[in-house]
Formats: structure tokens, C-alpha cells, sequence
């Protein structure tokens, strides 16, 4: 009973919780229509994903049935088919690729109602799914129920119907393009299709019902129309389910006219039937109270644990709810309890079960009713060729009764609600609605449905799933479209942004001469002069090879290579004839032929829009008819600039015309494009075209010379270096001045501007517009930046403190008049520059070289020779305009002169960083003893990470096949200590005892992350050495076997790995540092490889030490061209390739193909024939297209089987080779040769399994007697064919096919192992570098004070160590263990990462000083030497500050703090402060007057027991003394002074202004005050005037201790400081009237009064 009380009691509790979860899942929904409008939109595209790619299948397979009955010569129908194909297999591999998450959301995540409802709606599912657990352990005891529902279906017949399914679709698709293999190889992923589609259709259902199971509720309230079928009443949950699931499917519309959707609408039914039977007497047994199967259902899903069967095992098809209604009425007439009140009023129909047990009851086979499998839905994915007429019937049928049913319209049948009374229907309609109000939603879709007709396209891939997605995978359009055109996939990536144009006749030639003149001027300085003919014809040649043939840089590498060499008989010393052969063009020199013509295709691009520009315009102008000449986009972007402004008229009426009139499509685009694009410009010059058409401009004519014309006569002299004064065009002054010409112009009505200066200004506007404007000036400003430029550094106030010698820009702090040649040999410098500048450190200026007298030679042209007035004024006037148009010309070129040199500096450094790449992938895996090159090591690859002593020590052994064979592992770090060792060593060896007795490591690999790993190597060596571990060496039997290497390794590409999603994928339970491991091992087999897994990661490495300074784009596409030299280096075994994912990553990289076109080879060969046989199947099975085969073949690598190449005649040995296809019977020829057969034995020799089979049976030696010289002389007399290279390299095939040709595993030095594990490199640990370190011991006796240090030792922040000697320690220093102090590398020890270090000051001096050379004339030294004593001075400030002088005067104030604090105190009082002139000095200030303030020097000297302070030459002995006697005094003579009568206070302005007054008051007298000095003081100034008539003078006067001096005389009080004026102004007087012998006028001299 207690049981049975708290059972009831938790179903109560749920079931009252569940009710108020839906209603507030309903009310959110009520509140987002819009959202159920979206979300509506995206089910239907959900549920629909079968369908449509069923439909898009089908209809590339029909047109691929409509494409291989056309004849199938021509290409395009190979590159519609091969699109076609992929479409097919895409879609395939998709569904295959996410085949683990069938439940994935396709349309980007959408619901019914607003994610925060959804959240709301998930935290209280999670909490009723812990009450659901409870309920569930209780009802444990009462029936297996709940455990029934949850359990999930079994699937097994699902598959198997699949399997059946396909197996028929196979013997129906027989003789189609996609062969039966495809299909039978897919079916595990067609599997996951089906199910997964399926899943996504029960995944959009909603939630159930509300249910009430009181059923004496609903027995006493039907009637009527309520009234329902007592059967229905006793069904179970698992109905209602179904039944609410039917109702939320007729929110899905479909299309309505699919005559698929017809076929596949009806479901077997009759084992639904039984297990409703099933489960009707199961509920009669249990009891009333359990829990309903929708209230589990949402439960449990919401819960996150998986459906219940009811819900997942049903896999229904979705349809629209006019079609359920009109399905479940043919059998089963009930329209007495439909309910028409609304559209929508079916929501809660559930009459699918009348539906179900009427088509029971009419099955017969071959119809309707005949059971179906659930997979047989999908039957139509892979339909017959013809259709039956019984199923043509039956399909038209079914479209018909679905249009009825549509027209009928939908019901709601309340009969069926078994549990839910009317009473309690109507309260839930009238609180929720009954689903009119979503009427709109559904007839907005139903309208777009409509447009969705039998001629409707199938639905692409992109309306299915997310575009971001499908371009992740390669599978969008674009995409498709790459893989189809026959251009190499990188080609067509370089173009993407061009209208790629195939030039022909002139303009091809034209292009040619381009591409030539830039290569040159690149590589002119290593050209020898009788190469330069050969070179630029070698470069034409090669530009011909990328442009027209499509053929990529490893191709004419290798079979073009003898149009890159260039052979010359020449004479040796002994006289004898030599050819001798020069190689004209490198791979880097290709890559760059293929970067230029991209450029001069986009050049080619310009100039024709500009033509066409022209064209419109009809243009008559002198200007644009030498356009075909202009060879550079800069020239070009001229002269658009030029006609924009010029005729900005005329192109605004074209574009409107254009809109008009019938002007071609392209011409109009083009003249509308000009005016919408450049819209703001247009209206920029809106200005110009006022004045050009008003009389204003009859002033800008008056200049005398247009702007055309003195463009003319500036590239005139500019071609003559404006040596000779000779002029084109002269200018004519007018007969009036500017001024005159401007103020009648200005009078006229006409005028636009009535006032004279903005009259005058825009006449001068618009001149210098139409000068900066001139595509001639421009070109001759340009010319002068480029070879008289030069770029000078300005420090900023942040840069002259952050930059310092430690930093990265210390180089340039201080650089000037750098020119582009000097910047390009050291491209680094200017891209730091620009980082610098960036950062707000420097400002970067950009100038020319003597410009004043270059402006002065330009101006020269436009000046006239007049020299009258108003010729000068004219000239002044052309200056003042000229000056304004330079000022935006310089601004404009020094900007791209900054950016073009800015380009060829990055292009500098990528090429470095291509070059570092080659390095580290042009290594062949490490041989093995014994082996050939390029032969696989079984590797043990050894670690223990950081190295701590708690640190485990790791192994893999990583056989030579890839497969990891064994992992070692030990917890004893025998670094720790002695014992530690022994165990790791014995453990070690029973390791290699019992796992590694037939398969040994032929190398140990090491690595680390510090120099702890040293111990570890050292540990390796001598177990192998002691244990005597040798390397395998059975095939060898006359020489003794040498011990296991064991080396060190660059861990750099396993770093990477150890974190990287591959290897989680991969390893997914292994601790990083196993995976660690195994990308050491993979690296010593593989360093290609293991770089290009890395993918986009490869960014984070470093492979140029500048490399951070050019974007990620240059990066990448340096590290690409790198990768794509090497792998057609070594070429690739492609059927490997299509059953290894890991070698299949090189496939990209090939010749001809790319990450898409690899992609659609590799599935084409698994979808056709599984495995390739011979390149010629690249052709024939229609695998590639012509180019791509042309580009890849060679590089494809077919091994073959020595016992089968005589018996199988489709064997073809050269594809073995890196010969290529098309010299296939040039090689067979040289066989024949060298076999001496002739032409009847060479035919018998191919019958017996060819001549090359032949010549390897008898030896492959034979060629080398072959005078290939000889034969290449031929190949060219007779049929023009340069085959001398090729012969070469063919014979080199014969004798050894595919030989390893990249260098042998390069093994670290002991630099590169110490920059591994450190990080450091020699600049930043090297000698003569000041870097910090720690004491760790100190060297001294301790027991004796004072004793001197003998050695220290001393450990750096990498975990070096090192020593510092006696010597080298400064004397009576004292150095403490744990110390951090500052010292310098005198010498490193790389090998032991050991390093000497000095402690004194003279090496740490050096080694912080500048480790460049400061070149005079490109350093600014002054400016150095000033910033120096600058910050000297800021650090004695400093020190100053933190000097502490005990007195009660001393404050730590600087001079505007001191001023500040004496301001409202009296004259004469003062403080004493720290003086920026160094510790030694203090500086007092006193107050003179109102805001003065004397700031005194005082010197403090040291003269052992005592001080002295010195001020003004003055001693004292102390400060009270130097106050008392110096500065009171001094104050005290100041305030005698301003106390005097002939003192005046004011400025020295007002002070002269008074004097002046005053002697015009009184002509006859003369004058005399005193007033401050404000700008010294502590000084007063002595004005006098003798008369009116005469200056004002000013006389200094000093105050001092002893009272006041006047030009060097003492006086000790302002009286005889007056009387003593008088005397001497009287003395000069006197002495100036006797030298200039005038008489002496006595009146002037009366006297001093006022």
C-alpha cells in the first residue's frame, strides 16, 4: 500500500507538472509567429532532404543517359559528365561523412518557438526527467512497461531491406554511367542516407497532446458529433502517439504535383496492426494510473536521453494534412465528426489509424496495400528506365485523390480524443487557440508550393544544406565548376579575380616583351651579355607554356626543360670542342613568370576598359591615342584619372543615355558602371565643371600655357635631363596682371564667384587640378621618385624612449636617406620601417633628392621668358599654382612609392621563406642500413617532454609500413638519479629482448622541450652502445652490422601534431606525449609529409626569421609552390594514394590537380575501376580531362609486378617512370637502339612483352653506348623538336625508374638541436650577448670574511649553464646564491649547452651596444648624440630625485611644482630641489616678484669629511650659510630696487610704451626706468631715452650679494647705482661723439628729471 500510495503520488505530481510544461511550451508558441513561419519553412526543407536529393540524383543520372548518347568526342560533354558524376558522389560522400549524426540539424538550427522559451522549455524537462527516474524505479515492481517503451526498435530489417533494395536497384541501373560496383561499394553509406533522412523527419515533430486518461469524463461528455468508437477508446498509447503524430505532420507541407511523393505516400501497414494488437493487450493488464507514451516521449527527449521506440522506431513519411484527411476517408467515411471550423483545425486529428486499418484490409499485391519494406520509400532514388503502364496508373491516380483530399480541405475529427472531455477541449481552444490563427503561415506556404511544378529544377544542394558547410567540403557550384574546366586548379585559382582573356597576334607578343623586361630588370646583374638573347626567349617561350598550354611550372620543369638551357660550342684549352650548357631559367623563375602574367593580365584588363571608356566617349584627344603604349597599371589608372576629370561631363550624360538607348550591353555597362562607381567623384568634380563652363575659366587661359601643353614640354626636357632651354610650347604673358584679369572677371553677371580672393582661389584651383591631372606630369613625378627617392626616419617622442639596442628596430632608429636600391638588398629593413610606423614609433618620410632644383627645372617650363612686371607677377602666379598641384603630386607618388616598394619587399621575403620551405622538405626519409635512398626506416622514437624528474619516459616504434607496432612506456625518469637509470635502462632492454626480437628499429629518434632531453641522448647512446644493439643486416653477409643511430630529430611538424585534431582523431585515447612520439617517428620516415598534414597550421611555424613582416597569404602561397616542386620531385604512387588517406595529402599537390580535382580523381577511380592500371585509363575511363592529364601524368607513379608486365598486355612498364606519356615512343625507340633491332624485331619484341621489357631482361646498361647528342641534333633538324634534356632524362629513367632525387635526411648539427630545445639562436645567444642569469652557487670560502669569489655558477631562463671565472668577476663585488644579475656570453658551447659568461662592466658595455654598422650619410649621427644626452639627462633627474638632503627647504619638486609652491609666498623666499644636472647637484629657487622665479645651480663637492656647496663661483659651507648670505641678500638688493622711483612694474612693452609717452611730454628731456627682466630673472632692465627723437636703449643690470653691476661696474645701492648710469652713459656718449667727430649737442644733456 505504501508502495502503491507514493506511485500514485509521483504520477500525480508528474502528470500536474507536465500539463503546466505544456501549456507554457504552447503560450511561447502563440507568442512567435514569425518564428513558426521561419520554422515551418525549415521543417518542410528538412523533411524534404530525401526527396530532394533523390530528385537531384535522378536528374543528373538522366541527363548523364541524354550526354552518353550523343557522340563523345567532343570535350565539353566529357566536362558535363565528369560534373554530373561528382554531383552524384558528393552527395554520397556527404551523407556518408555524417552518417554518425543522423539527428543533425541541416538548416542551421532553427525551432518553433525563440531560443530563450527553448531554454526555459530544456531546464524544466531536465527537471521533471530526475522525477521521471524516480517514477520509473518505483513502477519497477508493478510491469515492465515503461522499460518496454523506452527500449529501443531493432533495426536489423531496416538494413536488410536496404540491402535488398539496393541489390535490386543494381540489376535495374545496368549499363548506366555509375556502374554497379559504385553502388554495391555505397551501400553502407546509402544506408546511412536513408536512415539519417528519416531520423530528421521525427526529429521536426512536435510535442503531443494533452491527454486527460479520466475516462468516465470522456464517456459522460460525448455526444453527438463527440461521440466515438469504443475500440478507438480501448487503444493504447503507442495510437495515440501515432495519432498526435500524424496530426504534427500535417504541419509539413509538400510539394503537391511530385509524382515521387505519389508513389512512396502509403506505407505497409499490417505489422503496425499486429503490434497494436500487441500492445492493446498489454495496457489492458496494467494499470489506468501509468504514465502516457507522449508524456515519456517529451520526457525523455528533452532529458537527453534517447526517444523511446514508439518514437524513434517509426520512421513515417511526412505529408500535408489534407492529404492524411483525404487518405483516411476512402475506407472510412466519418465527415459526421469533422470539425470545419478552421484550416488548421486537424492539429489534433487522429484518424491515421482509420487510414491504417483500411489499407490492411486491402492489400493485394502489386497495389496499394502491397506490404512495403521502409527503406522501399526511397525506392524511386534509383529508378527504371521506363515506367509500367499499371505504375503510370496508379501514380496518376494518386495525384488525383490528393488533389480532392487538398480541395476538401483540412478537419478537425474531436472523436478521436478519446481522453480529453468537450468541456475540457473548449477551455484548451479557448486559452490556446485552435491553430487558426497559424492559417496564414500555412497558406503563404501553400502559395509558394504552388510554383513548385512537374517543370520545377531539383532542388540543389545548397538550398539543402548550409553554404558554409558545402564550401568546407568543396561541394558548392564555384566548386564543381574548377573541377570541370580543363585548366590546372591553381591556375584557376590565380585567376579567379581576372576576366582571364587568351590574347593572340600583337597583344600576345606585347604581353611576352612585358614579362621579359621585368625579368630582366630582376636578374639583369647575373645575366652574362651573350645569355640575354637566349634569356628573354627562354622567358617568351616559358610564357607561352603558361598562358596558352595551361601547363604548370613542374611540368615544363620536366619535360620543357630544354627551352630553359642554352648549349654553345665553345673551345677548351686543349682545343677541343665543349658544349657547354647554360641553365637560363630556375623553378622560382618560372613561379615568378606565372605571378607576371596574372599581373599583366590584370594590366591587360584595365587598359581594355579604358579603350572601351574611350570608345564611348568617341574621344579626340592626343592625350589617350597612345594608350596602346602604356605598359604599366599605374600609367593606365592615369589616364582614366585624366578622362574622368576631363570629360566628367560627357561621361554622366553616356551612362544616362545608356539607360535610354540602345547602346550594346557591354558599352553601356561599362559607361553606367564608370558613373555609379565613381558617383562621389563626379560630384567632386561638379566644382571643375562650374568653373570650365562659366567665364572664370577665360582666367585660367589667361596662364599663357594649357596644362596639356606644358606637360609636353616637361617630358620634353625631362628627356633631355632639362639640359637644353628649349621649349615645345612657349608661354605668352597677357597685357594685364592677374589681379586686373580676376577683378573684371569678377564684375561680370556671369561670374559664379562675385568676391576676388575666392574668384582668384578657384582659378588657381582649377589650373593645378588640370596640371596634377596631366598623365605626362604625373609619369615625369613618378620617374623622379623612382630613381631619386629616399626615405628618411623621424622619430616619434615613443619611439626615441621604446626603441633601445635590445630592440627590433634599433637599426633604423636612426636611418636616413635610404634609396629603393638600398631598401630591395635588405627588404627586411623597410618592412620594419612600416611596422615601426604602424606601432606610432617613427614617422617614415618621403622625399626626393634635390627637389628645389629640380621644381625650379619643371617650373622653367611653364614660366615665361617675359621680364617685365607683369610678366613677373604672371610667373609668381604660375608658381603659387604649380607649388599646389606638387603638393598633391608628391603626396599622391611618395604614397605609392611607399606601397610598390612595399610589394617588392614582401615578394623578397616570401621568396626566403619558398627557399627555407624547399630546405626542410627536400629530404628523403632517413635510409636504413644497407638500403636504398628512399627506402622507409622502422623507427623507435623516444621522449620524456619537459624532463622533469617525475616525468615518464615514452616510446613508439613506428614500423616502416606506417603502422605503429608497439608503445614503451617507463615512470623511472633516469635523469633522477643513478638508480633511477639502471631500472629505465632494464627496462629498456627487456623491451627490445621481447617485442623487438625480429623487428628491429633501424634508428632512435629523439627530441624534447629543453635541454634536459641532452641527459636523456646520452643515456640512448651508451645502452646501445653497451648492449651492443646493431641494425638489421640480414641481407648483407660480408661486413659486421653497425650499431642503431640515434639522433636527434626536429620536432617542429610534432609539436603541431601532438594537439591537432588529426591526432585526437587518430589516437584519440593516447596521451599528448605518446602522439608527440609518433610525430617524431612519422617525421624521420616522412618530413613531406608531415609538413603538409599540418594544413593551415603550417602559418605557426617560423621558417623565416622576417617572416611575421609579410601577410599570411604570401606565406601560404610560398609554402604551396614550395610543396608542389617536391611532391612532383618524388611524384606519388596514385593507387597508394586511393587506399591511404595520408598519402592521398599530397595528391593536391600535383601537377594539373588541387585539393578539388585530387578530390574527384580519387573518387573517380574508386567509383570505375577501383585500382588503375596505366595512365592511358587517366583518358579512356574518362577519369581526368585532356590538359589535367597532360599536366599530371608522369608525376603518377604505377608500379607493376615483374612476374605480370609479361603476361598482362595492359601493363605498361613507362608508367613506372616519370617519362612522360607523349615520349613514350621516344623511349621505346632508344630501347630499340640500344638492343640494336630494327623495326620487324622491334614489332616481334612488343608481341613477347615489349621492347623496354626487353631491354631490362638484358640489361638497362645498354642505353648509356646511345650518342644522345647526336639523336637530339636530329629530333630538331628534322621535326623542330629541342629534345636533348628530355633524351637525358629518359635514359636516366630506363636505367633506374623513379629514383629518389631529393638530399638525404639531413641529421641536426649541435646549432640547430640547441636552437630546438632553447629557442635561442646565435644573435640572441651568442658572444658578446648581455643577457640575465641566475647564481646558483658561488664559488668562495665561507669561512674566511672577506675572502674573494673564485668562480660563479650561473644558470640562464632556457636552462643553460654556465661559469663565470675569477678573472671575469669584478673585484670586492659580493654575489649571493639566487641572484639575478646581468652578464655577458663570452663563449658558447653549443654541443653540451654550456656557455662562459663576464660579470664586468667594459663586456657588458659591449655586448649591449649596437651590432650594426651606422653607415655617414644614412645615419643620423646628430640626432643620436642629441637624443643621448637627452635621456642622460632624464636619468641624472632620476637619480637626483631619489637623492635625500636633510633640510627643512629640500622638497622633491621639479621647477613647475617649485613655482607653483612659491607663488603666494614673499620675495626673497626659497626652496631647494634635485637639479637634472646630476646626483651632484642641487638647484635652488627663489621668488624674484610675481610669478619670476630665479632657479640657481648649486654644485655640492665632496672633499672627504666634509661638503662645500658652490653657487655662482661662491663657496659655503653649508646650505644655511649659501641661503642667509647669498640668496637674502640677493633679495634684499631686489627689493631696494622695486622700491625705487624710477622702478616700473609691467611688461617690457608697457614699460617702453610709458617711456615713449613720457618723452613726447617733454621733448627736451631725457628718460630713464628700471623694470624686470622676465626672461632672466634676477636681472632688471635699465631703459633710456636721450630725447624724442632717439631709439629707446636697454642697459642690463645684475643683482648680486655685493649690490648691483652695470656694464661690469659694482654698485652697492640704488643711489649710486643712478649716479653711476649718468657717468657712464656720459663716458660713451662722449666717446661715440669723438669717433664720429659731430658736434656735441649740450641741450640734450640738460638733465634726468620727468
Amino acid at each position: 500500500m505504501e508502495a502503491s500510495r507514493r506511485i500514485g503520488k509521483s504520477r500525480e505530481d508528474l502528470r500536474t507538472r507536465l500539463k503546466a510544461l505544456r501549456a507554457k511550451k504552447l503560450l511561447t508558441e502563440q507568442h512567435n509567429k514569425r518564428d513558426l513561419a521561419q520554422a515551418l519553412k525549415i521543417q518542410r526543407i528538412r523533411s524534404l532532404n530525401q526527396k530532394n536529393l533523390e530528385k537531384s540524383l535522378l536528374n543528373a543520372e538522366e541527363q548523364l543517359e541524354k550526354i552518353s548518347s550523343v557522340e563523345s568526342g567532343k570535350e565539353i560533354q566529357l566536362e558535363r559528365k565528369q560534373a554530373l558524376t561528382y554531383t552524384i558522389a558528393d552527395v554520397i560522400e556527404w551523407h556518408k561523412n555524417n552518417k554518425k549524426d543522423p539527428n543533425a540539424k541541416v538548416t542551421g538550427g532553427y525551432n518553433n518557438f525563440s531560443d530563450l522559451a527553448a531554454r526555459s522549455y530544456k531546464r524544466d524537462m531536465s527537471t521533471l526527467a530526475v522525477d521521471l527516474a524516480a517514477y520509473k524505479e518505483d513502477k519497477k515492481s508493478h510491469g515492465s512497461q515503461l522499460n518496454d517503451i523506452i527500449q529501443p526498435k531493432n533495426d536489423k530489417a531496416i538494413i536488410t531491406g536496404a540491402v535488398d533494395h539496393l541489390q535490386k536497384g543494381n540489376d535495374r541501373r545496368q549499363g548506366s554511367f555509375v556502374d554497379v560496383s559504385y553502388w554495391e561499394g555505397s551501400i553502407e553509406s546509402l544506408i546511412g542516407l536513408y536512415t539519417r533522412a528519416a531520423m530528421v523527419k521525427t526529429d521536426v515533430e512536435d510535442e503531443p497532446q494533452i491527454r486527460d486518461h479520466d475516462e468516465e469524463n470522456a464517456s459522460d461528455e460525448g455526444s453527438g458529433d463527440d461521440l466515438v468508437d469504443s475500440s478507438e477508446e480501448d487503444e493504447d498509447e503507442d495510437e495515440d502517439e501515432e495519432a498526435i503524430q500524424r496530426v504534427r505532420e500535417g504541419f509539413i507541407v509538400d510539394d503537391e504535383d511530385d509524382e515521387e511523393d505519389a508513389s512512396t505516400s502509403h506505407k505497409r501497414r499490417r505489422h503496425k496492426k499486429r503490434k497494436r494488437e500487441r500492445e492493446r493487450e498489454r495496457a489492458s493488464e496494467t494499470h489506468d494510473d501509468a504514465l502516457d507514451e507522449d508524456d515519456l516521449e517529451l520526457l525523455m527527449e528533452n532529458s537527453g536521453q534517447k526517444p523511446s521506440g514508439a518514437a524513434t522506431g517509426k520512421f513515417k513519411r511526412l505529408k500535408r494534412a489534407a492529404e492524411q484527411e483525404s487518405e483516411s476517408t476512402q475506407e472510412h467515411s466519418v465527415s459526421d465528426s469533422r470539425n470545419r471550423d478552421g484550416g488548421l483545425n486537424d492539429f489534433f486529428s487522429d484518424d491515421e489509424h482509420a487510414e491504417e486499418e483500411a489499407e490492411d484490409d486491402d492489400e493485394v499485391p502489386g497495389g496499394r496495400g502491397e506490404p512495403r519494406n521502409i527503406l522501399d520509400e526511397f525506392e524511386d532514388f534509383i529508378e527504371d528506365d521506363e515506367f509500367s503502364d499499371e505504375e503510370e496508373a496508379r501514380q496518376h491516380k494518386e495525384a488525383q485523390q490528393r488533389q480532392k483530399a487538398k480541395r476538401a480541405g483540412p478537419k478537425l475529427d474531436t472523436s478521436k480524443m478519446s481522453s480529453v472531455d468537450r468541456e475540457s477541449l473548449q477551455q484548451l481552444f479557448e486559452v490556446f487557440g485552435n491553430g487558426a490563427e497559424y492559417e496564414w503561415a500555412l497558406e503563404a506556404q501553400e502559395i509558394e508550393d504552388e510554383g513548385h511544378g512537374d517543370n520545377a529544377e531539383p532542388t540543389s544542394l545548397d538550398e539543402v544544406f548550409e553554404h558554409a558547410e558545402l564550401k568546407e567540403r568543396m561541394l558548392t557550384e564555384e566548386d564543381n565548376v574548377i573541377r570541370m574546366i580543363d585548366i590546372p586548379e591553381r591556375y584557376q585559382r590565380y585567376r579567379s579575380s581576372l576576366n582571364y582573356i587568351e590574347l593572340e597576334g600583337e597583344d600576345f607578343e606585347a604581353k611576352k616583351e612585358w614579362v621579359c623586361q621585368v625579368m630582366f630588370q630582376e636578374n639583369k646583374n647575373q645575366l652574362l651579355e651573350f645569355l640575354i638573347e637566349p634569356y628573354k626567349v627562354a622567358v617568351g617561350k616559358v610564357v607561352e607554356f603558361v598562358s596558352k598550354d595551361n601547363y604548370e611550372v613542374p611540368f615544363i620543369w620536366t619535360h620543357r626543360r630544354d627551352f630553359l638551357l642554352f648549349s654553345q660550342l665553345t673551345t677548351n684549352a686543349d682545343g677541343n670542342k665543349v658544349n657547354s650548357v647554360h641553365k637560363l631559367l630556375s623553378e622560382d623563375d618560372l613561379w615568378r613568370i606565372v605571378q607576371l602574367d596574372i599581373d599583366y593580365q590584370s594590366f591587360y584588363e584595365k587598359r581594355l576598359n579604358v579603350e572601351k571608356l574611350i570608345s564611348n566617349l568617341n574621344l579626340d584627344d592626343d592625350l589617350v591615342k597612345d594608350i596602346k603604349s602604356i605598359n604599366s597599371l599605374v600609367a593606365i589608372q592615369d589616364l582614366q584619372d585624366y578622362i574622368q576629370f576631363t570629360y566628367s561631363k560627357e561621361i554622366r550624360e553616356l551612362a544616362a543615355a545608356s539607360k535610354t538607348s540602345d547602346i550594346p550591353s557591354e558599352e553601356a555597362a561599362a559607361a553606367d558602371e564608370e558613373d555609379i562607381k565613381h558617383h562621389k567623384k563626379h560630384f567632386k568634380y561638379a566644382f571643375y565643371e562650374r568653373v570650365r563652363a562659366n567665364i572664370l575659366y577665360s582666367a585660367v587661359k589667361s596662364f599663357g600655357i594649357s596644362a596639356k601643353e606644358f606637360g609636353e614640354n616637361v617630358q620634353e626636357q625631362s628627356s633631355k635631363k632639362f639640359e637644353i632651354q628649349y621649349r615645345i610650347h612657349a608661354t605668352d604673358d597677357p597685357f594685364e596682371s592677374p589681379e586686373d584679369v580676376v577683378d573684371k572677371l569678377v564684375e561680370d553677371d556671369e561670374v559664379i564667384y562675385k568676391d576676388f580672393k575666392t574668384a582668384r582661389d578657384a582659378v588657381r584651383r582649377m589650373f593645378a587640378e588640370e596640371i596634377f591631372r596631366n598623365p605626362k606630369i604625373r609619369n615625369e613625378v613618378r620617374m623622379a621618385y623612382k630613381d631619386f627617392s629616399s626615405f628618411s626616419v623621424i622619430l616619434t617622442e615613443k619611439g626615441k624612449s621604446a626603441i633601445n639596442n635590445h630592440s627590433p628596430y634599433a637599426d633604423i632608429k636612426y636611418a636616413i636617406n635610404r634609396t629603393p636600391s638600398d631598401l630591395v638588398r635588405q627588404p627586411d629593413i623597410f618592412l620594419r620601417m612600416l611596422e615601426a610606423e604602424k606601432l606610432g614609433l617613427i614617422i617614415l618620410k618621403v622625399e626626393t633628392q634635390g627637389f628645389e632644383s629640380w621644381f625650379e627645372a619643371i617650373l622653367g617650363c611653364l614660366k615665361s621668358d617675359g621680364t617685365s612686371d607683369i610678366s613677373d607677377k604672371w610667373n609668381k602666379e604660375r608658381e603659387v599654382v604649380l607649388r599646389m598641384a606638387f603638393k598633391k603630386l608628391t603626396s599622391m607618388t611618395a604614397l605609392a612609392t611607399r606601397e610598390d616598394l612595399r610589394r617588392e619587399c614582401q615578394r623578397l621575403i616570401a621568396n626566403g621563406v619558398r627557399k627555407k620551405v624547399l630546405l626542410k622538405t627536400d629530404q628523403a626519409p632517413l635510409v636504413p642500413y644497407g638500403y636504398d635512398k628512399g627506402t622507409k626506416p622502422n623507427v623507435f622514437a623516444v621522449s620524456f617532454g619537459k624532463g622533469d624528474f617525475d616525468s615518464a619516459v615514452v616510446g613508439v616504434f613506428l614500423k616502416e609500413t606506417g603502422k605503429i607496432d608497439d608503445f614503451f612506456k617507463s615512470d623511472d625518469n633516469p635523469i633522477r638519479d643513478r638508480e633511477s637509470e639502471e631500472r629505465f635502462t632494464g627496462q629498456l632492454k627487456e623491451f627490445f629482448d621481447r617485442n623487438l626480437e625480429y623487428v628491429k628499429p633501424d634508428v632512435i629518434a629523439i627530441s624534447g622541450f629543453n635541454p634536459s632531453s641532452k641527459r636523456l641522448f646520452d643515456i640512448l647512446t651508451n645502452f646501445v652502445a653497451n648492449n651492443n644493439i646493431t641494425a638489421k643486416a640480414d641481407h648483407i653477409q660480408d661486413q659486421a652490422p653497425p650499431l642503431i643511430q640515434v639522433i636527434w630529430v626536429q620536432d617542429e611538424t610534432a609539436r603541431l601534431y601532438q594537439s591537432s585534431e588529426r591526432a585526437l582523431t587518430e589516437f584519440r585515447d593516447k596521451p599528448s606525449l605518446v602522439k608527440y612520439c609518433i610525430g617524431l617517428a612519422r617525421y624521420v620516415q616522412s618530413p613531406l609529409l608531415e609538413y603538409i598534414s599540418l594544413g593551415e597550421n603550417i602559418k605557426s611555424l617560423i621558417f623565416h626569421e622576417h617572416q611575421k613582416y609579410i601577410p599570411d597569404s604570401l606565406v601560404l602561397e610560398a609554402v604551396e609552390t614550395a610543396f608542389v616542386d617536391i611532391v612532383n620531385l618524388v611524384g606519388i604512387e596514385i593507387n597508394e594514394a586511393v587506399r591511404d588517406t595520408y598519402i592521398a595529402q599530397l595528391l593536391p599537390f600535383i601537377a594539373g590537380l588541387g585539393p578539388r580535382k585530387a578530390s574527384g580523381l580519387i573518387r573517380n577511380i574508386s567509383a570505375k575501376i577501383s585500382t588503375l592500371a596505366n595512365r592511358s585509363d587517366l583518358i579512356e575511363k574518362e577519369l581526368t580531362t585532356a590538359n589535367i592529364f597532360i599536366n599530371c601524368a608522369s608525376f603518377l607513379n604505377i608500379p607493376y609486378d615483374e612476374g605480370s608486365a609479361l603476361r598482362d598486355p595492359s601493363v605498361e612498364i613507362l608508367d613506372a617512370t616519370r617519362i612522360h606519356p607523349e615520349d613514350y615512343d621516344l623511349a621505346r625507340k632508344m630501347a630499340a637502339d640500344a638492343l640494336d633491332l630494327d623495326e620487324e624485331d622491334t614489332a616481334h619484341v612488343e608481341e613477347q612483352g615489349g621492347v623496354i621489357y626487353q631491354l631490362m631482361q638484358e640489361g638497362v646498361s645498354k642505353v648509356d653506348d646511345l650518342n644522345l647528342t647526336a639523336y637530339g641534333k636530329e629530333l630538331e633538324t628534322k621535326f623542330g623538336k629541342k629534345k636533348y634534356a628530355t633524351l637525358q632524362s629518359i635514359k636516366e629513367e630506363l636505367v633506374n625508374n623513379y629514383e629518389e632525387l631529393r638530399r638525404s635526411f639531413h641529421l641536426l648539427d649541435a646549432m640547430e638541436v640547441f636552437q630546438m630545445l632553447t629557442g635561442e639562436t646565435k644573435d640572441s645567444f651568442g658572444k658578446n650577448t648581455s643577457i640575465p642569469v641566475t647564481i646558483t652557487r658561488v664559488g668562495k670560502n665561507m669561512r674566511e670574511p672577506g675572502s674573494r669569489i673564485r668562480f660563479l655558477k650561473v644558470n640562464t631562463s632556457c636552462s643553460v649553464q654556465g661559469t663565470v671565472e675569477e678573472n671575469l668577476i669584478p673585484r670586492n663585488a659580493n654575489y649571493e646564491q639566487g641572484q639575478v644579475v646581468q652578464a655577458s656570453i663570452m663563449h658558447v658551447y653549443y654541443d653540451t649547452f654550456n656557455a662562459a659568461f663576464s660579470l664586468l662592466e667594459s663586456d657588458i658595455k659591449k655586448a649591449t651596444g649596437a651590432k650594426f654598422y651606422k653607415e655617414v650619410g644614412k645615419w643620423d649621427f646628430e640626432s643620436e648624440e642629441a637624443n643621448i644626452q637627452r635621456e642622460l639627462a632624464k636619468e641624472r633627474a632620476i637619480l637626483a630625485r631619489t637623492k635625500n638632503i636633510q633640510h627643512p627647504l629640500y622638497h622633491n619638486f621639479n621647477f613647475k611644482q617649485a613655482e607653483e609652491y612659491l607663488a603666494p609666498q614673499a620675495v626673497g623666499d626659497c626652496i631647494i630641489r634635485p637639479s637634472s644636472k646630476g646626483p651632484n647637484y642641487l638647484t635652488i629657487t627663489w621668488k624674484v616678484g610675481n610669478n619670476l622665479f630665479q632657479h640657481l645651480p648649486i654644485q655640492e663637492l665632496n672633499h672627504g669629511t666634509h661638503k662645500e656647496f658652490m653657487v655662482e663661483g661662491k663657496r659655503f659651507a653649508d646650505l644655511d650659510q649659501l641661503i642667509f648670505q647669498h640668496i637674502q641678500v640677493i633679495a634684499k638688493h631686489v627689493n631696494e630696487m622695486v622700491k625705487h622711483p624710477k622702478f616700473r612694474e609691467g611688461t617690457l612693452r608697457q614699460v617702453n610704451e610709458w617711456l615713449e609717452s613720457y618723452t613726447k611730454a617733454n621733448p627736451t628731456n631725457s628718460a630713464y626706468v628700471f623694470c624686470y627682466d622676465h626672461k632672466t630673472p634676477g636681472t632688471f632692465l635699465l631703459l633710456f631715452k636721450v630725447n624724442e627723437n632717439t631709439p629707446v636703449q636697454t642697459w642690463y643690470v645684475k643683482t648680486e650679494a655685493n649690490g648691483y653691476t652695470l656694464k661690469g661696474f659694482s654698485y652697492p645701492n640704488m643711489h649710486r647705482l643712478c649716479n653711476g648710469f649718468k657717468q657712464t652713459f656720459k663716458s660713451f656718449a662722449s666717446n661715440s661723439s669723438s669717433r664720429t667727430r659731430a658736434p656735441e649737442p649740450r641741450q640734450a644733456y640738460s638733465g634726468y628729471g620727468y
